[in-house]
């Protein structure tokens, strides 16, 4: 199945969110040469999966070096995958087997890879301030922050995360940071802290006065958070509505 999407929770969604969630996303990585070849090829296939009535939901961002990520929201955990595949074999015979293997080939010419990854939004470990800085139609710009703990460090980890939640409460921080736990098709432990902005510099100048804000208490649990850090990497990039779907009601 090529593509498997649902939209991250925004604070206002996640606030209201009783427990950890669980999400599937595609990671895939996108020849920059072959982008436009990519991106024409999904649109049709998501006119194709319209006209066939396809049940399901997913959202798409792509990273500023070509990534990806089609999401999914799994309601009923890992029971709710069965449903997601019966979904995608029904619009394929729906489609028609040669031209959904076609589209499929489409896509999968221009990649370079694709692994399949399961994400667990944990609400308790996230700082979700009501209200936020900015209102949904505001977001324009997504950060993640992927960190790789050392590992049996994850209890610390998220000890840690709740200081930050409190310590950015303390200093009235009005931007969330959302903590998402890896887990199957990743390399464990692993975590992401998912955050936006209304552009890449109206981050940077958030994220600055952020910093400027905690002094020395932020300086300090920075430290202590890095020491159980052994590898991180940071992916920007933006929503991609065109490139997302969702059936009509």
């Amino acid at each position: 199945f090529p593509l498997v999407g649902g939209l991250f929770p925004s604070p206002q969604e996640a606030s209201t969110v009783p427990g950890p969630s669980l999400y599937l996303m595609a990671d895939i990585q996108v020849e920059v040469a072959k982008v436009p070849e990519y991106e024409a090829a999904f649109k049709s296939l998501i006119a194709a999966l319209r006209e066939a009535a396809f049940s399901e939901v997913f959202d798409t961002y792509v990273t500023d070096d070509s990534r990806y990520y089609v999401v999914y929201g799994l309601p009923k955990g890992f029971s709710s995958v069965e449903g997601l595949q019966a979904s995608w074999r029904a619009a394929a015979s729906r489609i028609g087997q040669d031209i959904f293997h076609a589209l499929h080939t489409r896509l999968t010419s221009a990649e370079l890879g694709r692994v399949l990854r399961f994400w667990t939004f944990r609400p308790e470990i996230s700082f979700l301030p009501r209200p936020e800085r900015l209102r949904p139609e505001e977001y324009g710009y997504y950060t993640w922050d992927y960190v790789w703990l050392v590992p049996g460090k994850e209890a610390e980890f998220e000890a840690l995360n709740r200081e930050w939640m409190a310590l950015s409460a303390a200093r009235g921080s009005q931007d969330p940071f959302m903590t998402y736990q890896g887990g199957y098709g990743n390399e464990e432990p692993v975590y992401v802290w998912f955050e936006y902005g209304k552009s890449a510099a109206d981050y940077a100048l958030a994220e600055e006065k952020f910093w400027k804000s905690l002094g020395d208490a932020g300086a300090a649990l920075s430290r202590r958070t890095r020491a159980l850090i052994r590898r991180t990497e940071t992916k920007t990039g933006r929503y991609r509505p065109d490139l997302s779907y969702a059936p009509v009601r």
